[in-house]
């Protein structure tokens, strides 16, 4: 950013002063050198905006609210491999909006789960019934889940590295 700075007021051959082309790309830092919590932010924003998260959903209600900030491991689809645990600072908005998603969406297949009673994973499931809680699961999304297919659709990934679950790449005519 500094560079890009230095640059622009040489070129400019004086007629942008320093603290002018500082400020420049102070403005422009967010679209030429996001942080990783603009990268986040905006995939989260786009894998929310997406017709099956889209919603409008129903606000959630004070318990639900108190529920959505519990850390801990609720069910929804396993990931494949290790996840390195990160730390994102997103606007408290946003996490008002990814966690009630979370909830309006998997109501459904939880309250199906749980009739079923399929809610916990047990190794006594006859097959019929680890294939019909597979597809229930598949319907969950939590928070952390919609985050990180947020990330893999929408992240900054080098063309040879997209993960499995990303769209493919636009082509340009």
């Amino acid at each position: 950013m500094a560079d890009w700075a230095s640059e622009l007021a040489f070129n400019s051959k004086g007629k942008i002063t320093r603290a002018q082309a500082r400020l420049e790309a102070r403005l422009r830092r967010p679209e030429l050198w996001p942080t990783l919590d603009e990268y986040v932010e905006r995939a989260v924003r786009q894998r929310l905006a997406e017709e099956d998260l889209a919603g409008p959903w129903a606000p959630l209600t004070p318990d639900e609210e108190q529920v959505a900030t519990l850390a801990g491991r609720g069910i929804g689809k396993n990931y494949p491999g290790h996840l390195a645990t990160r730390s994102y600072n997103l606007p408290p908005s946003l996490i008002r909006q990814l966690r009630t998603t979370a909830i309006r969406v998997s109501e459904e297949p939880l309250a199906e789960l749980e009739e079923l009673g399929l809610l916990y994973n047990s190794p006594d499931y006859e097959p019929e019934e680890r294939e019909a809680r597979d597809e229930l699961v598949e319907k969950v999304f939590s928070a952390p889940r919609i985050v990180r297919q947020a990330l893999e659709r929408f992240g900054p990934w080098p063309p040879d590295e997209r993960p499995p679950s990303a769209p493919p790449p636009k082509l340009k005519l």
